[in-house]
């Protein structure tokens, strides 16, 4: 799946999505016209984001969808996907989805350790984009 970034501000977030702890005047580490490989897709609390790495050696960050159009749709096939239900630290009912790669959905921490920086799910990210970049050059669907 690729996007082309739209907007790079917090000035094009929803009201809802701000809410989330974004601010309007937040400036994001994408560039408007470029286009990304999303490598997982995150929903919680009404908001959509995509992992996306901005370049060949830095550590990937999630970007709310507001920013970006959808450009190529193909989802890769090696996808995997996850939804839950679950009671939030203060006991209220919540929810998440995760489209991804196959530590994204088997390991719950795996998103909140790629968050944080750790060297093992860092590695393990470099490793699956390696393989869904090398499956898009050779299979370089459009819609």
């Amino acid at each position: 799946m690729k996007v082309r970034c739209i907007a790079n501000t917090g000035k094009k977030l929803p009201n809802e999505i701000i809410k989330l702890g974004y601010e309007k005047t937040y400036k994001f580490g994408v560039e408007i016209g470029k286009t990304y490989t999303v490598y997982s897709i995150f929903f919680w609390k009404g908001s959509l984001d995509y992992l996306l790495s901005t370049s060949n050696n830095t550590a990937p960050s999630w970007y709310p969808s507001e920013l970006f159009e959808v450009e190529n749709h193909l989802l890769p096939i090696s996808w995997f996907f996850t939804y839950e239900k679950y009671k939030n630290y203060k006991g209220e009912d919540s929810q998440k989805a995760i489209w991804g790669y196959k530590e994204m959905i088997s390991d719950s921490e795996h998103y909140i350790d790629l968050e944080e920086g750790k060297k093992d799910a860092i590695a393990i990210f470099f490793k699956r984009k390696r393989q869904l970049d090398e499956y898009e050059k050779v299979n370089c669907f459009k819609l």
